[in-house]
């Protein structure tokens, strides 16, 4: 049975988009309103840190056209700045140097007239640059955009990379994993079975990538076959089966060299496609994933304006999107946390700064995965409020870690972010799943596969 003939979810793929479109809109407009653009505005700002926003993102077409316009203002090669790959690190400084040469009208007037402090001559990107390059058809992204594009960089998968996670830890004793002999399977994530893109989208209990494949055929009905070939019928099964099947489906394939490497390649075909990507985000700003989620911030922000007298900051949008996607996110019942977040605001005279709110959310919200690394992502929405004193101890796990700023992605506390659009729920979970298994497959998945030990 092909997937577009099954069960139609309650909420249709077109009408997706039209509540999207919508939401969009609201926001866009009442953000135009509010902030008319800035051609000086910065979008990014390499500060020694690539940001690696994606080969398949609006960065990278960007790119392209500011790397061919640089050579032939320095009568250079588009080469000479590399390829354009989504991230933003020294060539790309190097080439809006090199272009604003032949732009001095793009560049900011310094104190003394010259420009000589702006932040074009520096090598930022601005809005008057990537309007300059850029057609209409192609807005420079987003506050909201953007802050999805730090997490993305945070992350740093694509669309196109996926990962088996069975027995993907290596034996602390022997420092090898079973797939490279090893006789013991260590695994520290059980339940993923396969890992998907720049949010993680998992096959296992979150079946983020069964989502994915379903609202993706349903808008374009035969993509699956068209590209997953003779292996269709596996992710079929994947999506209609039940947790038990999924993973063995898919330790099967993974416990097969030819398979797992297959699999992988039609995987990166499947995720370069543009349709596919769509559905992907559609999935992630749903009600019932990341989506809903950052809703949860909303409304703990909407219960604080009578005191803090504003909306989130885009830098807070930031913060709220890399926790949903990494951990740390608010519970179902806001009422305790509310409580306490109007307490904390309102118990001196001034009100707690941006980067003060979120540290002591942070601090109620605490997650016991990856601690270390929640905690230099957290340093990323606190490193530019100067009223946030951060200890020694953390600036350097945060400098180990990745050492990025939100004010690299031209994210501010003095810029805001009304709404946040948010998708129904896909569906999925109305299709009845079953046993769909092939006892070659359950022959074919190594024993200890199932069972993995904690590294």
């Amino acid at each position: 049975m092909d997937i577009h003939m099954l069960r139609r979810p309650t909420i249709t793929f077109a009408r997706k988009f039209a509540v999207f479109g919508v939401c969009a809109s609201i926001f866009v407009l009442a953000g135009t309103k509010a902030h008319a653009a800035d051609p000086h505005q910065v979008l990014y700002e390499y500060d020694g840190r690539a940001l690696a926003v994606g080969k398949f993102s609006i960065v990278s077409v960007f790119q392209e056209r500011l790397f061919q316009a640089a050579a032939q203002c320095r009568k250079k090669t588009p080469a000479s700045y590399g390829t354009p790959d989504g991230a933003i690190g020294a060539n790309t400084l190097q080439a809006v140097k090199d272009y604003i040469t032949c732009r001095p009208d793009l560049v900011t007037n310094g104190r003394a007239g010259n420009g000589a402090n702006s932040p074009e001559r520096n090598g930022a990107i601005t809005i008057g640059i990537w309007q300059s390059l850029m057609p209409d058809t192609m807005p420079f992204p987003d506050a909201i955009e953007r802050a999805n594009q730090l997490t993305f960089a945070l992350e740093g998968t694509d669309f196109d990379r996926v990962e088996f996670n069975f027995c993907q830890s290596r034996n602390p004793s022997s420092g090898k994993k079973f797939i490279e002999g090893d006789p013991y399977c260590y695994s520290n994530d059980k339940a993923s079975y396969l890992t998907w893109g720049p949010r993680g989208a998992t096959a296992g209990h979150g079946a983020e990538v069964q989502q994915i494949i379903v609202l993706a055929e349903k808008a374009h009905p035969g993509l699956l076959q068209t590209v997953f070939g003779p292996e269709a019928d596996t992710m079929r099964r994947v999506v209609l089966g039940d947790d038990d099947s999924v993973e063995t489906i898919l330790c099967a394939a993974w416990a097969n060299p030819q398979r797992r490497n297959d699999l992988r390649q039609r995987f990166a075909r499947y995720g370069a496609l543009h349709e596919v990507q769509e559905a992907y985000r559609m999935v992630y700003e749903a009600a019932n994933a990341d989506g809903g989620k950052v809703q949860r911030f909303f409304r703990i922000y909407k219960a604080l304006k009578p005191v803090i007298n504003r909306d989130p900051t885009e830098i807070d949008v930031a913060f709220f999107i890399d926790r949903a996607t990494h951990g740390g996110a608010p519970p179902g019942d806001l009422a305790p946390l509310i409580e306490k977040m109007q307490y904390f605001a309102t118990r001196t005279k001034k009100a707690p700064s941006p980067g003060q709110l979120r540290r002591q959310l942070a601090a109620w919200l605490p997650s016991s995965h990856k601690y270390n690394d929640r905690l230099a992502r957290d340093a990323i929405f606190l490193i530019d409020d100067p009223e946030v004193d951060l200890s020694d101890a953390h600036r350097r796990i945060w400098q180990k870690r990745s050492g990025l700023r939100a004010s690299s992605f031209g994210l501010a506390d003095d810029r805001y972010v009304p709404a946040y659009p948010v998708m129904p729920v896909t569906g999925y979970e109305a299709i009845k799943r079953f046993v769909t298994a092939h006892p070659a497959e359950k022959r074919a998945c190594p024993a200890a596969a199932l069972r993995p030990h904690n590294p």
